[in-house]
């Protein structure tokens, strides 16, 4: 379901996740069953640390309908273009990824085949798309996405789930497609992606179910985070980490953290309470045309340089003044990081290929793209990590820290 307004069911669904919880390993097993689905919610804890006891539980994002509505439907047709230059190659590099000789006859015929100045574009059938094995579609696919023209293989839709059915869980998306997305998913790196949307399209039933495919297909894993105060103990080391070591927002938070730990049957508090004011505003939410009015859409370097900021400074959708900031404002740091770091994702290049804001444990604030259908959303750095290819061949994640204010 779209979460446009998740304040107005937070406190039932935390009622469900924490009703008589009892631990599994590394995992919390809430007992409490949802009336909607039957099913516990499975509640997870972060390793314990300066920043106190946290669990989460995830859930699913989906964009709202008048966010979709603003962008056109996709074609039923499923386009693989090439790079013009070099064509000639193309199809043996097709048979060596292992596309069988049928689908490449049928894709190189003249009927299939349209040339324009730079690109050379095929279309393959539906039951070409469906022969493809994971592997060889990984292959294929990692070509296409070489080229932006290939804008669904280029930016493919990410299952951070192990499986493609606990993505679908409670989407109500029919178990035919379920079946058809489970089959055409594939691996890149140690993610499960998904690319071919158009042919999801070609294979709904009416306009609506069409619609109803698309917008299932911004679906986004998330997760709702709560930090334990206890009655006991001291809450001085909690303030300390909460206020980033430097007292930042210490008067809001002191006098909230104090009344829970004082007040009898309440034990716990949604970390939506521990963010500043402007992501706290933005969590769980949308681009709208207020955004698109400022000439470009909010990026992960704006939600990260804005994080403290009551008010946002939108001279930081420059690129280019985004990084003198950084570079000006922060110094490097290595792990352990603390709340309201910057993390930084590196490519080989040298370019930040994206940023987010540390919380806690495992836990990043982060926005996921330069577009309408990215929400802000609070996420584990193991997902993040997935999505931007970190590895020790590939994208690294830099720290970077607010320079302390002299004296």
């Amino acid at each position: 379901m779209p979460l446009s307004a998740p304040s107005a069911w937070l406190p039932a669904v935390w009622l469900l996740a924490t009703t008589s919880i009892s631990p599994v390993s590394s995992l919390v097993a809430a007992e409490a069953t949802p009336r909607e689905t039957g099913r516990p919610y499975l509640l997870h804890e972060c390793k314990p640390g300066p920043w106190g006891k946290l669990s989460y539980f995830y859930f699913y994002l989906e964009a709202p309908d008048h966010v979709v509505a603003q962008f056109p439907m996709p074609s039923p047709v499923t386009r693989w273009t090439f790079d013009g230059r070099g064509f000639d190659t193309v199809r043996g590099r097709l048979s060596e990824a292992g596309v069988p000789s049928g689908t490449l006859d049928r894709l190189f015929s003249e009927r299939r085949m349209v040339k324009d100045a730079r690109h050379v574009h095929l279309f393959p059938t539906r039951s070409d798309l469906e022969s493809l094995s994971p592997t060889v579609r990984s292959t294929v696919y990692a070509e296409l996405a070489s080229l932006p023209a290939n804008e669904f293989h280029y930016s493919p839709i990410f299952f951070l789930s192990d499986t493609v059915e606990e993505w679908a869980q409670d989407s109500q998306l029919p178990s035919r497609i379920v079946e058809k997305i489970k089959l055409m998913s594939y691996k890149v790196g140690e993610a499960l992606v998904f690319s071919d949307i158009p042919y999801l399209v070609s294979i709904a039933e009416s306009d609506a179910e069409a619609r109803m495919l698309v917008r299932k297909m911004t679906r986004v894993r998330t997760l709702m985070a709560r930090l334990e105060i206890s009655k006991t103990e001291s809450v001085a080391p909690l303030l300390a980490y909460w206020s980033t070591g430097l007292g930042l927002r210490r008067k809001e938070l002191e006098p909230l953290i104090n009344a829970i730990s004082q007040t009898e049957g309440v034990s716990h508090l949604d970390l939506l309470h521990l963010l500043p004011p402007l992501p706290r505003k933005l969590l769980y939410t949308y681009p709208d045309a207020s955004h698109a009015a400022m000439g470009r859409l909010p990026d992960c370097h704006w939600t990260c340089l804005n994080f403290f900021n009551f008010q946002p400074q939108n001279y930081f959708l420059d690129t280019r003044l985004a990084t003198s900031a950084v570079l000006g404002s922060f110094d490097r740091v290595s792990t352990p990081y603390r709340y309201g770091d910057i993390l930084m994702f590196v490519n080989r290049d040298g370019q930040a290929v994206h940023s987010a804001t540390y919380i806690a444990d495992d836990l990043a604030y982060t926005k996921n793209g330069m577009t309408m259908m990215a929400p802000w959303v609070v996420m584990r750095l193991g997902d993040l990590q997935k999505l931007y290819g970190v590895s020790p061949e590939g994208t690294r994640i830099e720290g970077f820290r607010h320079k302390v204010p002299s004296p």
